[in-house]
């Protein structure tokens, strides 16, 4: 028989199966399905036609630019001292410089200069065109404050009335001027300009559209493409995409030159920041210096002193050095006092340090140049990210710990210039001992000298560093070199022909197709055997037809029906899964209530009593229980009342009234808590009592999709059925059993289709009567057509 076939081929795992793919079915549904393709071939090549025609192409533009990288340019590093510390790098590298190329705030910079949010467009014969500089008029467009416009679009129709006047209007109002004039629009203030370019023949209208200063940005930063050539070249290629080739250019070209001012820029901040910081202190010193020199002038016309005795002068050249050193000293140790209160100062926290001053440590100017490299990466950084960036947030690490290195190595040094400063003032002071012996006034002057030199040194020595820093700041050049200036394809990359009509050619048979697939394949129910194999692995043992009886009693001890075969072929095939004497559990589950569960368990049940056995079939849905009413029982005692000790063993087994060898025990009271009354360690008792009085024992247990009870009751089977109904169940249901034996919670998993019917889906319908004409009555010809007839003739 076909069911002990497939339980012999199917007693072990398998993998879901799919039909065999039949070039000659797919030929057939094409061809009887020819109008459709035909139609849909047509519209999809007239479709495609359309779409050339009336698209507007886009070009690509292309441009060059070598970066000076400092990571790929071979030069020494001078932070080696930083690297020891465990500080990263903070050099140029050409990824940052792709990154900052990409930022908003140079395209702002861009859409700004070419006034790239006002739109031009002209009308033809077939499309809308854009004009970008072949037009006899510009509108340069003033906002009211920074973006005016927002997230709106304005959409104006400029109107040219002779050579020197025009007509602007939308769909509410119109503006006349002359060339020059200054209208106010809703979006803000605009000039009318006349343009170098002449008057189109036959052209007098112009359609222009003002949007936001955001909008546009947008829109440009989506059509821009950065990459890096390789990683071992410092070259950047930029790519935009754009409707008109001209107006890429001019944008590409303008991108470029946006960044290269930025970078000339970013170099300058540190000679802006020296520059600042040396006209504070010249001011500072030059006014401590013109005190100075006031006190000598004052101090000279009070005491009528005009030379120092030979003595002062003897003294004073032989400790000249010593007076020259000490005012070195005291001019470093002012630099780096002043440097010290600038780095402690808060709101200079994310400043440039002046780098330009000569400090005789090179382990501070180290620092400084590490400190003001890492700044200006963080500005770059900040152009195309916030500073809650996690890559902000390190350089501001770094910045804080290079800064703390640098406070507490300054202060060393500080501490070092201040014990040599006061050795030397130890040596003044003994110079100054001897000037005592001198006249008072003369070591008054001599004091006052002291500091004149020192000031005065100072002076000089800032005024010089300014200098240096403005010659440095006047040759400073960008970090960047054009290789290639921005030149746009001849051809457009998009709409591409061949492109175009290969995409309509496979639209027209795809959508045919999946038209054809999916009225087949729509149905979320099983309808055919495939549907099962292919979503399952687990193995059919048996197919129980359709049974049109009033009561759930389909097979009797006589009965040859198709219907009691596929029963008797169940009970076969279940031999090959159980091997034990006695004591073989069956367990039937399903998906969800109305796939025949409760119908395969009762006439299991009375195939293997008719074969002899003593079968006890258990009504264990203890949530909505059937059997009982179907083979019209009194279900008062049960199962649950056996569970809490309401009644004994003798009092819950019932004859069925069907078979003497067949029992069943009801389900009794529908409990409130069914999972926990079947975790209870009587249903352990029960089932051990059971597996000795009886050859089979038949659980019909809940639905396993809905609730947990079968996976309870699983433990206490040897072999569990999963029945599904065609035509019933859903097909994504298929995967509970499916997930079931993948997690092994149910032993010898098997599944049983239920209600089969004659011709119901291709797989299924192949005749369940196969031959059964033995003078049993009605069934020895069951071919197609005869069902049919009959099924008509019922109605």
């Amino acid at each position: 028989m076909q069911g002990q076939q497939r339980a012999q081929n199917g007693t072990g795992k398998q993998s879901p199966k799919r039909e065999d793919f039949d070039i000659k079915k797919v030929l057939a549904k094409i061809i009887s399905n020819w109008p459709l393709y035909a139609i849909c071939l047509v519209m999809a090549i007239a479709l495609g036609y359309l779409y050339m025609r009336y698209s507007t192409p886009v070009y690509k533009i292309h441009a060059s630019v070598l970066i000076k990288d400092d990571k790929k340019s071979g030069a020494p590093d001078n932070t080696e001292l930083l690297a020891d510390l465990g500080l990263s790098s903070g050099g140029k590298n050409v990824d940052n410089e792709a990154e900052i190329f990409k930022s908003r705030t140079l395209m702002l910079d861009v859409v700004k200069d070419l006034q790239l949010n006002v739109t031009y467009y002209v009308s033809g014969n077939v499309k809308v065109a854009e004009s970008f500089r072949n037009r006899p008029f510009n509108i340069r467009f003033i906002p009211l404050f920074e973006d005016s416009i927002k997230n709106k679009s304005y959409k104006y129709q400029v109107k040219l009335l002779g050579k020197t006047d025009f007509e602007i209007s939308n769909d509410d109002k119109s503006w006349k001027g002359k060339w020059g004039d200054t209208l106010l629009l809703p979006p803000g203030r605009v000039i009318v300009e006349r343009s170098y370019f002449p008057f189109l023949k036959g052209i007098n209208e112009y359609t222009v559209n003002i949007t936001s200063y955001k909008n546009a940005v947008k829109k440009y930063m989506s059509a821009l493409s950065v990459q890096i050539a390789n990683k071992q070249a410092s070259i950047i290629n930029l790519t935009l995409n754009e409707e008109t080739q001209e107006k890429g250019e001019a944008i590409v070209n303008k991108l470029i030159k946006v960044y290269m001012q930025a970078s000339v820029d970013d170099k300058n901040q540190i000679a802006d920041s020296t520059i600042g910081f040396i006209d504070n202190r010249l001011q500072l010193v030059g006014e401590e210096l013109t005190d100075i020199e006031k006190e000598i002038q004052s101090f000279k016309q009070n005491n009528t002193f005009t030379d120092l005795t030979e003595q002062s002068k003897v003294l004073l050249n032989s400790n000249q050095d010593v007076f020259n050193e000490l005012s070195k000293q005291e001019v470093q140790l002012n630099i780096i006092t002043s440097l010290e209160q600038y780095l402690k100062d808060n709101n200079n926290s994310r400043r440039i340090v002046p780098a330009s001053l000569t400090i005789q440590n090179d382990v501070l100017n180290n620092f400084i140049d590490k400190y003001n490299t890492l700044q200006l990466e963080r500005q770059r950084m900040l152009v195309s990210n916030t500073e809650d960036n996690p890559v902000v947030k390190n350089f501001d690490q770094q910045l804080d710990n290079i800064k703390a290195d640098l406070m507490e190595s300054m202060a060393s040094v500080k501490r070092s210039m201040q014990v040599s400063v006061n050795s030397m003032r130890e040596q003044a002071g003994n110079v100054n001992a001897k000037l005592r012996q001198l006249p008072p006034k003369e070591r008054i002057y001599l004091e006052y000298s002291r500091q004149q030199n020192i000031k005065q040194e100072l002076y000089l020595f800032l005024l010089k560093k300014r200098e240096e820093t403005a010659i440095s700041k006047s040759s400073t050049i960008a970090n960047a070199r054009i290789i290639d200036p921005a030149a746009a394809d001849e051809d457009p990359f998009k709409p591409k022909r061949s492109s175009v009509m290969m995409i309509a050619l496979l639209l027209g048979l795809l959508v045919p197709s999946a038209i054809v697939y999916l009225r087949e394949v729509l149905s979320h129910k099983i309808s055919s055997k495939t549907d099962i194999t292919s979503a399952t692995s687990i193995p059919i043992i048996a197919e129980i037809g359709h049974f049109e009886g009033e009561n759930s009693i389909a097979v009797s001890k006589n009965s040859t029906t198709p219907l009691s075969e596929q029963f008797r072929a169940l009970r076969t095939n279940l031999q090959f899964t159980m091997t034990t004497e006695r004591g073989k559990t069956l367990m039937l589950t399903s998906s969800m209530s109305g796939e025949g569960k409760s119908f395969v368990a009762i006439n299991l049940a009375i195939t293997l009593a008719l074969s002899g056995k003593k079968v006890v079939l258990m009504e264990l849905d203890l949530r909505k229980p059937k059997i009982s009413k179907h083979l019209g029982l009194d279900s008062r005692y049960g199962f649950s009342n056996f569970i809490i000790k309401q009644a004994e063993y003798n009092q819950i087994l019932l004859p069925s009234g069907i078979e003497d060898s067949m029992y069943v025990i009801p389900s009794g009271p529908i409990p409130p808590n069914p999972a926990e009354l079947l975790m209870m360690p009587r249903v352990e008792q029960l089932f051990m009592q059971l597996k000795q009085d009886f050859d089979y024992i038949i659980i019909d247990s809940a639905p396993v999709g809905l609730v947990t009870d079968a996976q309870l009751l699983a433990k206490y089977a040897d072999t569990s059925l999963y029945v599904i109904r065609q035509g019933y169940t859903l097909k994504p249901q298929l995967q509970i059993p499916e997930n079931i034996a993948a997690e092994e919670k149910m032993q010898h998993l098997h599944l049983v289709v239920n209600d089969v019917k004659l011709n119901y889906g291709y797989g299924y319908g192949y005749g369940y009567g196969y031959g059964y004409g033995y003078g049993y009555g009605g069934y020895g010809n069951t071919n197609g057509k005869e069902s049919r007839l009959k099924r008509f003739f019922k109605k």
